[in-house]
């Protein structure tokens, strides 16, 4: 696939995902957009695109203010849709400021993608916390949408307006489901962003990496390059457009065991079981595991790197760069 001087546009590019993509993408020679509101705490760090900084074009702006993003949109030929509120526990306690960022801002990049006068396509990254608890594993793509908290239910809600604005107005759609991504360049600093963030984070401070007891809990974690590679087909491939797709790696890991793993790695850091907090228990969903086989069969994807490989060298990348994560 040849993505040179194709137009993109990734929403939140200064993020984890959005800017390890943007790496991919500029190294494939083409001109690539970021657009960050660099909201305080939501992960945006200049930090993840200092290598190729000359490469691309970084603009500050939010996409809940429908004409300061306008511009961006309609000259694009992709738009990766990265940028969201991503924390259950914030979607909560502030579901207001969840539905502006996950619902009105996606809106926004919809309605002006809708009125341009050739449609870009439209990557949209959803979440497993659509599934809320599946009623079996794996869960995939077909499986009944039943959130548990605000998160998922705007998650959700943007997969629908992927169907509406596809099947009605004719933008060219494409939805993911995401599983536990990690890897480079996610925040550390910032408890309410992912366990495999917070546990690493921890290792390196040489502390104690709390797990809520018994720790058998397990997830489905995907290392960031083999999403961003799965992203690339979504925004390039024809078969793609108006379908919806899961991306994770098919197995799962006890967050006991990953704990260990990543003290392992780290050569730091101890691991302790710890009750649940009251406040968590209504919003947990058990295990979860995703079947990516709509994706393989229909671009012959698989994950590459697994857990023990993609450890090392995220814990290798943060223990250089630690300054500007930590």
């Amino acid at each position: 696939m040849s993505w040179e001087n194709t137009n993109v546009l990734i929403t939140g590019g200064l993020g984890f995902i959005g800017s390890t993509l943007a790496h991919d993408l500029a190294e494939l020679d083409a001109s690539v957009t970021l657009l960050d509101a660099k909201l305080e705490d939501y992960g945006a760090n200049p930090a993840n695109v200092d290598t190729i900084r000359d490469n691309v074009t970084i603009v500050e702006a939010d996409l809940r203010d429908v004409k300061d993003v306008a511009p961006y949109v309609t000259q694009s030929d992709v738009v990766f849709h990265l940028a969201a509120q991503l924390s259950r526990t914030v979607s909560n306690e502030n579901p207001a400021t969840d539905a502006e960022i996950n619902c009105q801002g996606f809106l926004n990049v919809l309605s002006v993608a809708k009125s341009a006068t050739d449609s870009p396509r439209i990557v949209f990254t959803s979440s497993q916390a659509v599934v809320g608890r599946p009623a079996s594993l794996p869960f995939d793509e077909t499986t009944q949408a039943a959130p548990l908290d605000v998160y998922g239910a705007n998650k959700r809600a943007g997969e629908l307006y992927c169907n509406l604005y596809y099947e009605s107005h004719g933008v060219p759609t494409v939805a993911v489901r995401l599983t536990n991504v990690y890897g480079p360049r996610a925040q550390l600093s910032n408890p309410n962003y992912g366990v495999i963030n917070n546990f690493i984070a921890a290792a390196l401070r040489d502390e104690t990496l709390t797990v809520f007891e018994p720790g058998t809990m397990k997830r489905d974690f995907v290392y960031v390059r083999d999403i961003t590679r799965g992203l690339r087909c979504l925004g390039f491939e024809q078969r793609a457009v108006g379908e919806r797709y899961t991306l994770g790696t098919g197995d799962a890991t006890t967050i006991y065991d990953l704990a260990e793993a990543i003290v392992d790695t780290a050569g730091s850091g101890s691991v302790k079981l710890v009750p649940w907090p009251d406040d968590w228990e209504s919003i947990q969903v058990g295990d979860l595991r995703s079947d990516p086989s709509k994706m393989c069969d229909h671009f012959d994807w698989e994950p590459e790197t697994d857990l023990t490989e993609g450890l090392v060298e995220t814990i290798d990348y943060y223990r250089d760069n630690l300054e500007a994560y930590l």
